[in-house]
């Protein structure tokens, strides 16, 4: 069966638009086996989040005027113990392919009773009944977050975004994102800064990255190598660099979209110590793998 094409954010977010009514969970916590850790290692216990947004076609109608819970909304308990039951089925099956995104498959999957992935197949049983209404629902996104599995940063996440139209998936996306990468660079105009490397904050993200392996590993090596042996004076070089090769990662190791349009990068790279009397001065780069130059 083929899968709609794939988008990026800010498309999904021009097509959702604003939603009449949202539910939404944030960090339900729980433990996996089978994703790789910090190291690439497969199958070790390791604990993971997941965060979900649910958009409604509809405002909240008898729901709110009979002060009950009806079909017009969704049970957000419920909804929290649908996640966990499908993280518990994981847990007690086989682990040979649990990678990230067949863990982000299988809960949506057991929410929407569709296949969210080209390249990862969810666990959940074809034949039970999804949790959500899809008939209410305008779009979904699933956050799935393994905190730990990073050795440079705060944790890695793949996120899947869904917009729905009449019950069926019509537009979908998918990221792969490592978060506050702290690595130290030599950068910066000014001579002290020539001196000696400073703390850097880096956040990436790949979108449109449909791959049912585990690659953060990977992607991290790449970006922390190419910051650690830069020497650019500003963020805006080193972002171009990392955007060339983060790109000529992504065409080397992974097939690209089917669609031609290649990947698309957001890169963020702050210096929390160049400012004394601000938090951080922050440049951020979003570009397709097709438009960078190599």
């Amino acid at each position: 069966m083929s899968r709609p094409p794939l988008q990026t954010s800010a498309n999904l977010l021009l097509a959702t638009g604003s939603a009449p009514s949202t539910v939404r969970i944030n960090n339900i916590q729980s433990t996996i086996q089978g994703p790789h850790d910090a190291w690439g290692r497969p199958n070790r216990a390791q604990p993971i989040s997941v965060s979900v947004t649910v958009h409604l076609l509809h405002a909240f109608g008898s729901a709110s005027a009979s002060d009950a819970l009806t079909p017009d909304t969704v049970h957000y308990g419920l909804l929290s113990k649908a996640i966990l039951s499908t993280l518990d089925t994981l847990r007690s099956g086989p682990r040979e392919a649990l990678s990230l995104p067949v863990v982000l498959a299988s809960i949506w999957t057991g929410l929407t009773g569709q296949e969210l992935f080209a390249s990862a197949s969810g666990t959940s049983s074809a034949d039970s009944t999804p949790f959500l209404r899809l008939a209410s629902l305008k779009s979904l996104e699933l956050k799935v977050s393994l905190p730990k599995a990073s050795l440079q940063g705060q944790g890695v996440s793949l996120t899947g975004h869904g917009v729905f139209e009449d019950g069926a998936l019509v537009m979908r996306g998918l990221a792969l994102a490592l978060h506050d990468l702290r690595v130290p660079v030599l950068i910066g105009v000014n001579d002290n800064e020539r001196l000696a490397k400073q703390g850097v904050v880096a956040n990436v993200e790949v979108e449109r990255f449909d791959d049912g392996r585990d690659n953060y590993c990977n992607l991290e090596s790449v970006v922390v190598k190419a910051m650690t042996s830069s020497s650019f004076e500003t963020i805006e070089a080193l972002l171009g660099d990392l955007a060339v090769r983060m790109t000529g990662y992504l065409k080397k190791r992974h097939v690209a979209p089917e669609d031609g349009r290649g990947w698309h990068l957001r890169i963020a790279v702050e210096k929390p110590i160049a400012v004394v009397f601000a938090d951080a001065p922050c440049v951020e780069l979003k570009i397709g793998t097709n438009d960078v130059a190599s």
